[in-house]
């Protein structure tokens, strides 16, 4: 059980969903009122979604716990909520590559009935303003802009022809963070990848 409920986990931190609720399905079949299983099961179908699912299995933790703070919370969050349309996902993991990839948590961010419609590794889109940049879903929902710093040097490369995908990393009611990938260069000599430290001297 305690293999399970590892995997499980694991699983949930790689936002590999689908695997993630098969395990957890396989925990409640041993012992079907686990709280925390069922509050991770929620989990999975709310990244995936699948928002009625969710509620139903958050209405069976409180079933058995009808002060369970985790239920409760999603149950409220979720009745805010504004869209229950699939997000677009990206395809590609959190997979950390020096110079090429950041992750960056967001400011000024959107109200929790938005953040609660957002996906782990939701495609999200960069919009350059006059001083900073924000962060929309690609339905052009808001989301949070970029912290000043990372908007200042983010605006000058793209405007010098450097291309970013942006996700989703993870949200709370209050919180966003997102994982910025650099996937096109522009076609010039001794152009340096986004993050290295020295990449500030080109774009200057």
């Amino acid at each position: 059980m305690t293999t399970l409920i590892q995997q499980a986990i694991d699983c949930s931190l790689k936002c590999l969903w689908d695997e993630a609720i098969d395990l957890n399905l396989e925990i409640l079949k041993q012992n079907e009122g686990d709280i925390a299983t069922l509050n991770r099961l929620a989990k999975c179908y709310l990244e995936l979604g699948d928002k009625k699912s969710a509620k139903e299995t958050y209405h069976k933790v409180l079933e058995h716990d009808k002060y369970n703070s985790v239920a409760l919370k999603n149950l409220k969050t979720l009745n805010l909520a504004v869209s229950t349309s699939p997000n677009e996902l990206v395809r590609e993991d959190f997979i950390e590559n020096p110079g090429l990839t950041r992750t960056s948590t967001l400011i000024k961010v959107a109200g929790r009935e938005v953040l609660a419609t957002l996906s782990c590794k939701q495609a999200l889109i960069l919009k350059p303003k006059v001083r900073l940049i924000s962060v929309n879903t690609t339905k052009g929902i808001y989301v949070g802009t970029l912290p000043d710093d990372l908007s200042l040097k983010l605006k000058k490369l793209i405007d010098s022809g450097y291309v970013y995908q942006v996700c989703l990393k993870s949200a709370t009611d209050n919180m966003a963070s997102v994982f910025i990938r650099e996937i096109k260069r522009p076609n010039k000599k001794n152009v340096l990848p986004s993050f290295n430290r020295a990449h500030i001297k080109f774009v200057l």
